[in-house]
């Protein structure tokens, strides 16, 4: 009798736990790609100067809804830039479920400076995933 009502204490404790545990879930990147398409999201790793717009999907998982969603883009070693450069930044709201977030950043004009990139995707405040990709020099 006492081993059942252990057990019994036991799985109500547990029971009543779990909607704080659930709570605490912060959500995850699954996958973080570049790209050059937003219909196909095809995966690219590196891009012509003069590629009319780069975009970034995450695949979103397990956040809770409105957790915000952050890209930061950066020129990691770019011509003619300070390294580690950070020039534009993007914030989202996640609609709930599992869902890819798209982020796009247009050519600059004349052309996107030759050299390395990255986007730090951040789901609320802590980073979560990062996409790296590289500029042609033609």
């Amino acid at each position: 009798m006492r081993v059942l009502t252990r057990s019994l204490l036991a799985i109500l404790f547990s029971l009543a736990l779990a909607p704080a545990l659930v709570g605490q879930e912060k959500g995850r990147i699954d996958t973080a790609i570049a790209s050059d398409s937003r219909e196909t999201m095809e995966e690219k790793k590196s891009f012509l100067p003069t590629q009319a717009k780069i975009y970034v999907f995450a695949m979103v998982a397990d956040a809770p809804k409105d957790t915000p969603v952050r890209a930061v883009w950066i020129a990691e070693k770019v011509e003619g830039q300070k390294p580690d450069t950070k020039f534009a930044e993007r914030t989202t709201k996640f609609p709930g479920g599992a869902t890819w977030i798209p982020f796009s950043y247009s050519k600059p004009d004349p052309q996107w400076a030759a050299g390395n990139y990255r986007v730090e995707l951040y789901l609320d405040k802590d980073l979560a995933a990062t996409v790296k990709f590289a500029v042609a020099s033609k």
